[in-house]
């Protein structure tokens, strides 16, 4: 700790001045973020190796469950209070209302809403302020195994610090213990990156950001050879963290005013000398919300973290891996794309033109050392009426095209075909509700469920063919109804420019 508080650390936001150097290597390799269930370790370890990425595990160092020996029967006099309130009255052992004098702490929101006067902890579902008083509703008095017992008036309230996740948090002594014991833990494990997703929680004690230095410098401590990753930069952290990631989400709707985001804050970490991540990006199975992810989507992010010579976290569970029909061929473009990003590949010129927030692309691998990137026009949906669809479809490119076609609804499609200035493509097949048909650019052609599994190979016949601009495409297929009704039919198109070469050597 002598040294750690010995460190002459000096950052200002517009700019900085380091005295130290870090203490840790740095990298921007990009990582995926592991659960924590131990069943899944291997099998998750594999994948990484795959995709070339390092296995992260979350750490949460200083959190108190609500079941825990710090907690239950007799709560620990360490747990952190978040402030000091009075009783307005007495209070029996059984009353389920009270009051105490208002306080801006509830100004700030709470998960669990946990009180403790003397030894009992107190739970309450609202407060509402009356003049200089907070009134507490549906109290559970004893919580989490507390005894309950009559309280004086003015006695002195306190109101704790709890989490997102339902847990409680310790003061500064009692953390100190408990990252202690976390690091030896993780000494013992072969994970080669600790992430700090909460880094400002161990901040909310007496000491601050001091606190945050104690925590990392612990980690380090018995992890040294471990890289350490947090979602915050303190003057305290600059000199244990390897990088930052700020745990952005990334979704379709960030297109929109991303590229300014992102080179606001790659300045910022350039001038503070930190490697920066760019967020996350997560893989999901279909569910009632929303459609499974897609290779398009996945490489648009890609794309992006190329952009900006940074890593990211992928959040992708062992049970999407083994469920999600693209796993393999998205595992595979991730480690394409971070093998040429990391080897400095991309030219500058090809690193702004990725910035484009509306631009997809795919790479492909050649050989050993070269890879092929193209650009790519991904459509709007087409939605079909089955009666007489005629579209104008827009292409920058001559190109084949390749198509995904969804069906919802009831009923089904069987025979499709997409009559064009080039010629005839026809689909000979059935899609059902629930099935997606894909249509490559090299004419494979198959089912899959809304997972992207395979469920049937089809044999396309005809051509696929758009001139660069506008041409007229007309659609038409025979159309099974059920309980009188339709099933809806939706169409992208997808065209793409000439291939360049990308070799592993450029410089």
């Amino acid at each position: 700790m002598k040294r750690m508080l010995a460190i002459v650390l000096f950052m200002l936001f517009g700019g900085v001045s380091l005295a130290q150097e870090p203490l840790v290597s740095r990298s921007t390799k990009s990582y995926l973020i592991f659960d924590g269930n131990l069943q899944d370790t291997a099998f998750l370890k594999e994948k990484c190796r795959q995709a070339g990425l390092d296995l992260g595990l979350s750490v949460l160092a200083n959190r108190i469950p609500t079941d825990s020996k710090f907690v239950m029967s007799k709560p620990s006099e360490h747990l952190l209070k978040q402030g000091t309130l009075h009783l307005q009255l007495p209070i029996d052992d059984s009353q389920t209302e009270f009051a105490v004098y208002h306080s801006s702490l509830f100004d700030q929101p709470a998960s669990i809403n946990v009180l403790q006067i003397d030894e009992e902890l107190i739970t309450y579902r609202t407060t509402e302020k009356s003049g200089n008083i907070h009134l507490f509703y549906n109290c559970v008095r004893g919580a989490f195994g507390t005894k309950r017992s009559a309280h004086a008036k003015n006695a002195t309230v306190y109101k704790l610090w709890d989490t997102p996740e339902r847990t409680l948090l310790p003061d500064l002594e009692l953390q100190d213990q408990m990252a202690q014991a976390e690091a030896k833990k993780l000494a013992k494990t072969d994970y080669t990156l600790l992430i700090f997703n909460d880094l400002k929680s161990y901040a909310y004690n007496v000491q601050g950001d001091l606190a945050i230095g104690r925590l990392l410098d612990t980690m380090h401590k018995y992890n040294p050879d471990k890289l350490l990753q947090a979602d915050l930069l303190t003057p305290m952290s600059w000199q244990y963290l390897s990088r930052v990631n700020e745990n952005l989400n990334w979704n379709a709707s960030m297109r929109i005013k991303i590229v300014e985001t992102l080179s606001e804050k790659q300045d910022f970490y350039r001038k503070t000398k930190m490697p920066w991540m760019i967020g996350n990006f997560q893989i999901h199975l279909a569910d009632k919300n929303r459609n499974a992810t897609t290779l398009e989507e996945l490489e648009w992010f890609l794309s992006k973290a190329a952009a900006f010579d940074a890593g990211f976290g992928l959040d992708c569970s062992a049970e999407t891996m083994k469920n999600h029909g693209l796993t393999d061929e998205m595992l595979n473009t991730i480690k394409h794309w971070e093998t040429l990003r990391l080897a400095n590949a991309f030219s500058e010129e090809q690193k702004e033109t990725f910035k484009d927030p509306y631009g997809d692309w795919r790479i492909k691998k050649a050989d050993d050392s070269t890879y092929l990137l193209c650009s790519r026009h991904i459509s709007r949906h087409y939605f079909c009426n089955l009666t007489d669809d005629h579209w104008e479809w827009n292409s920058p490119y001559t190109s084949r095209f390749a198509l995904r076609i969804a069906v919802e609804g009831k009923g089904s499609i069987s025979q499709l075909y997409f009559n064009t200035p080039n010629g005839v493509l026809h689909l000979p097949c059935t899609l059902n509700p629930g099935q997606y048909l894909i249509y490559n650019f090299d004419g494979s052609t198959y089912i899959t469920d809304l997972n992207y599994n395979k469920i049937e190979e089809v044999e396309a016949q005809g051509v696929s063919f758009l001139e660069e601009g506008t041409s007229e495409v007309s659609f038409g297929c025979e159309i099974q109804t059920k309980d009188n009704k339709k099933p809806d039919v939706t169409v992208r198109f997808i065209t793409q420019s000439p291939s360049e070469t990308i070799s592993l050597h450029h410089k």
